[in-house]
């Protein structure tokens, strides 16, 4: 459970993307106008949320006087949530809820903060594009369903426990190292499967016979994890296999149990092994072998009788019965019974077969009725261990995980990021994580290098030309603290990270037409929210902030952004790309302000973009440039040359540089 404010919980929203959203009646519109109908969502009466009900319904279920022991007794709305998902789920007849045994409290100090905007803009979950790929999809290179699902919490759910981290490190570092372990848990993990959504299905009573073969053959798998990570000279990989239960019971009672055949459905019968119940096994015989049994019968009533031609049928009227022709009816015993005359023969039962019909009529649905009762039983002593298989696939989705991040930090050149708890940031030969997954074949990507501290180099104003590769940048160095904070490795030659507690982005444009905000607006909010939430470990993006408006109040709101930034008493960290080269006079101004631009070359009236950063300014975007690349007819972009250099020229006389210089009352209010 967790609680706090709007932005933190559409960001859990958006991690853990519910397949059902419960509320109450009273926020049915509000809900409606925030998130539209991007998830199912079902209202409920305004009382089932009132603080007292909740609470009686938490220690009902969980048979407590008290929530004080999983320590959330101080947090109402958390409270309030969880046990209105336990009214709901009894109300929807939900009646087998025992693998629901715990509240576990999501603590927002415990992990890095990214807002929404950052989510989005950072293309961490879902790309922007159609066909474009996000960082979960370079990220996750799980095997089973329960390490994908965790994948994404971590990427949403950066760490701040630094001991957590390394222990992280040290573990994708040592399987990157021992590939005899690494491959064969891998293929374990992949014979685990899904165990968390299995082992749910038998507290739900829904699991199938297949399903329960699959839950053995899982467990075994765990035990051959269990053992190799124990032989490992590696102690936060002997933890992990410390924290897995063997449950040797829970497997035994299902092999003793489920035959290796065993069907998908219950009803179809051949589910149970033989020697569980003797009522059981005379059925299962009698239903086998009932050919077997008809064909003597048969064969011994034509010996004791002499009718060589009798025949052994059955009919919906009479079921089973002899047929003799009319030629050998003489010679009919007296026992037997006539149930019907024909043209050329009569039909006959005898007492040994009707008591076989009965039996054998009955013996599919006593089949049903006594392995049904059995099955129930086998899932009720299977039930005591669903909290144990649910711990084992937590531990086996995190080493999942950790598999993952040993693969990609091997085959994708990463290193070993150095986490600090100071509060610099020095990224050595950066790259972008997705973007050179996408880069074509032979082709590299240039990488760069980033510093940044509170001193010195406390915020990067980077300019240069369009598409020189200035966003990139920037959201290479959020995503390298990302993955050093969730215990990768990262796409850099070396990487110090002073731990980071929250990341901002403003990059992008967008708008929100159906709220009636337009791409400045939503620029502005961003903003908003940056600049009111600041800590002194935050890491903030910025790009071509004031770019939606004209180009004085552009410029005006950049600049005072940027002056906010640097003598805000937290001194973020902070990258600031923009087209406004009037900005790069804040270094000669502001101490901690240093400018850098990505470098270009001219040949021949053609730019190369060399994407290289250096120290410097720049004063030109190459706008017309890109235009150029684009398609624009030439006649248009030998007009627009001409406006420029008039524009230029005028520029000079009007000097916006001069002008902002006379402005320097920084006196803020903060």
């Amino acid at each position: 459970v967790a609680q706090g404010n709007r932005d933190y919980i559409e960001r859990l929203i958006k991690t853990f993307q519910p397949s059902e959203i419960i509320l109450s009646k009273a926020y049915r519109d509000q809900f409606d106008k925030t998130y539209g109908e991007e998830y199912y969502s079902y209202a409920i009466d305004k009382w089932f949320f009132e603080a007292d009900y909740c609470k009686e319904q938490l220690n009902k279920h969980f048979n407590i006087e008290s929530l004080r022991g999983f320590g959330i007794d101080h947090m109402e709305e958390a409270t309030i949530a969880a046990g209105a998902i336990i009214h709901y789920l009894n109300q929807t007849k939900h009646n087998h809820l025992e693998h629901i045994n715990g509240i576990k409290r999501i603590d927002e100090q415990s992990h890095v903060w990214i807002d929404s905007f950052t989510i989005r803009n950072l293309e961490i979950i879902h790309s922007n594009h159609p066909t474009g790929i996000s960082l979960l999809d370079v990220v996750d290179k799980t095997i089973s369903p329960m390490g994908s699902r965790l994948m994404r919490n971590w990427l949403i759910l950066p760490l701040l426990d630094i001991d957590e981290i390394r222990l992280r490190q040290d573990t994708v570092e040592y399987l990157m190292t021992d590939i005899p372990l690494y491959d064969g848990l891998k293929e374990d993990i992949r014979l685990v499967g899904d165990l968390e959504r299995l082992i749910s299905k038998i507290a739900l009573r829904r699991v199938n016979p297949r399903e329960l073969l699959h839950l053995s053959s899982a467990m075994k798998s765990v035990a051959h994890i269990k053992q190799k990570c124990s032989e490992v000279d590696c102690k936060p990989i002997q933890k992990l296999a410390e924290q897995l239960f063997l449950c040797e019971n829970f497997v035994s009672l299902i092999d003793q149990h489920i035959a290796e055949d065993a069907p998908v459905v219950l009803s179809k019968g051949g589910v149970l092994k033989m020697g569980l119940d003797a009522e059981l096994d005379e059925y299962i015989s009698l239903s086998n072998n009932a050919k077997d049994f008809l064909l003597d019968l048969k064969n011994r009533e034509a010996e004791k009788s002499g009718i060589s031609s009798l025949k052994l049928a059955f009919n919906n009227v009479f079921g089973y019965y002899l047929e003799v022709t009319n030629s050998h009816k003489d010679k009919v015993p007296e026992e037997w019974i006539r149930k019907q005359t024909l043209v050329n023969a009569e039909r006959y039962i005898t007492p040994e077969l009707k008591v076989f019909e009965e039996k054998i009529l009955a013996a599919d649905d006593k089949i049903g009725e006594i392995e049904g009762r059995i099955y129930a039983e086998l899932i009720e002593k299977l039930n005591v261990y669903i909290t144990n298989v649910q711990h084992n696939a937590r531990v086996i989705a995190k080493l999942d995980c950790l598999c993952s991040f040993a693969f990609i930090s091997q085959n994708y050149d990463y290193s070993k990021p150095e986490i600090s708890d100071d509060y610099s940031l020095a990224i050595k030969d950066g790259r972008h994580p997705v973007i050179e997954q996408q880069l074509a074949r032979g082709e590299v990507y240039i990488p760069n290098d980033i510093y940044l501290n509170k001193e010195e180099q406390q915020i990067i104003i980077l300019t240069g030309p369009n598409m020189s590769g200035k966003s990139a940048i920037l959201r290479q160095t959020a995503l390298t603290v990302l993955l050093a904070q969730i215990g990768c490795f990262v796409p850099a030659k070396h990487a110090h990270i002073g731990l980071v507690d929250k990341i901002y982005t403003r990059v992008g444009a967008s708008d929100n037409i159906s709220q009636g905000e337009s791409t400045f607006m939503v620029e502005m909010v961003e903003t908003a929210s940056i600049l009111n939430n600041l800590s002194d470990r935050s890491l903030v993006i910025l790009d071509e902030i004031g770019r939606g408006t004209s180009t004085f109040d552009g410029v005006s709101l950049a600049w005072s952004i940027a002056e906010f930034l640097n003598q805000d008493d937290t001194k973020p960290k902070t990258i600031f790309a923009t087209h406004y080269h009037e900005l790069n006079e804040l270094e000669s101004s502001f101490p901690g302000v240093v400018n850098y631009y990505v470098s270009t070359e001219e040949k021949q009236k053609k730019v190369i973009f060399l994407r290289k950063m250096k120290k410097g300014g720049s004063e030109h975007s190459f706008g017309i440039h890109v235009a150029r690349m684009a398609g624009i007819p030439n006649k248009v972009l030998k007009r627009a040359d001409i406006i420029l250099k008039q524009l230029e020229s005028d520029r000079e006389s009007i000097s916006t540089k001069e002008s902002i210089k006379k402005a320097k009352d920084t006196n803020y209010q903060l």
